[in-house]
């Protein structure tokens, strides 16, 4: 999607997904032998981190598998030797042993080591944060037919574990906010860490209602532009008649109140929402439903139907943010 944008934005320079989205950059290596030949391509990232050297406050970013999920492999740097460590193994971590055949880590299928596209984006370094904890908001949207967009009213903001210190890097649990990846540390407190969007002006004081407002409708207007980017690439996305998709847009909020896209998941974790609030789900899937596929079937009852406009989306927790 990063790709679709930037082409977007390069056709549309007024359009609110270029203050709105991170720059990113795409690294492709196929062996850590191939790094340096690899930085050729990301020489603005490169100089950066070099500039790196001379600077009081580090210019951080995070790099991330395209292909990944539920956080995994997320890592943040602002050193090429950083960055180069995350692929250049030593001689003892390139085997495995099991059972007592050594193979080497190429055979391993389930090391990063096979994953060949990266994304690198700029750390948003400034998070808005809530009782020191950096938070992002996961969204779910339907896609329906050809095509209308519709954002589920009831967001998550999913917290960070640990306090945030933009000096430290190493602290993962206080930069990364992905439920999955603190479920397993002893003081991870499902309450805590996951919060219904619409509650979050109870929980402190820096943040009212007009800013949650606010969020909600730069999000709104982030995800029409989206949609109105993939739709015209049909060899990229292409929606079909008679169906339906739910995603997981994932957005941080700076210190300004200003919202951030960061990614799009086409298989969203449904789990990252826990037992507390699952609920949310639940409904999630009813509104789906009496969207989205109860209207197909009255259509096929009575062919004079409008099946566009289903007579209960007035009734649904859906907001419609883009119509084709």
């Amino acid at each position: 999607m990063n790709f679709i944008i930037q082409k977007h934005v390069a056709k549309y320079p007024n359009s609110c997904l270029k203050k709105a989205t991170p720059e990113t950059w795409f690294f492709e290596i196929d062996h850590v032998d191939y790094f340096d030949e690899a930085l050729d391509e990301i020489f603005e990232v490169v100089q950066e981190c070099k500039e790196n050297v001379s600077r009081e406050r580090m210019h951080n970013f995070i790099l991330k598998p395209n292909l990944g999920n539920k956080g995994a492999d997320l890592k943040i740097f602002h050193t090429i030797d950083q960055l180069r460590s995350v692929f250049d193994v030593t001689h003892e971590e390139k085997s495995v042993n099991i059972d007592e055949n050594l193979l080497q880590l190429d055979d391993v299928d389930e090391s990063i080591f096979h994953l060949r596209e990266w994304v690198i984006q700029r750390y948003i370094s400034n998070p808005l944060l809530i009782n020191d904890r950096k938070f992002h908001i996961r969204a779910y949207v339907l896609a329906v037919s050809k095509i209308k967009v519709y954002l589920y009213k009831d967001m998550l903001a999913l917290f960070a574990l640990h306090p945030y210190r933009s000096d430290d890097i190493n602290d993962t649990l206080a930069h990364l906010t992905n439920t999955c990846l603190q479920i397993h540390d002893e003081s991870f407190k499902e309450s805590d860490q996951v919060k219904l969007f619409w509650e979050l002006m109870y929980h402190n004081s820096v943040i009212d209602e007009q800013d949650l407002i606010s969020i909600f409708e730069q999000i709104k207007n982030i995800l029409g532009e989206c949609f109105k980017a993939v739709v015209s690439e049909v060899t990229q996305f292409m929606p079909l008649e008679n169906a339906f998709e739910l995603f997981g847009f994932d957005f941080l909020v700076d210190a300004n109140k200003d919202v951030y896209l960061l990614e799009a998941n086409s298989f969203p974790d449904f789990k990252q929402t826990g037992n507390r609030l699952s609920h949310v789900i639940s409904h999630l899937f009813e509104n789906t439903i009496k969207l989205a596929v109860i209207p197909f079937f009255k259509k096929l009852q009575d062919p004079s139907i409008n099946q566009n406009q289903p007579s209960d989306e007035t009734d649904s927790k859906f907001c419609l943010v883009f119509e084709n």
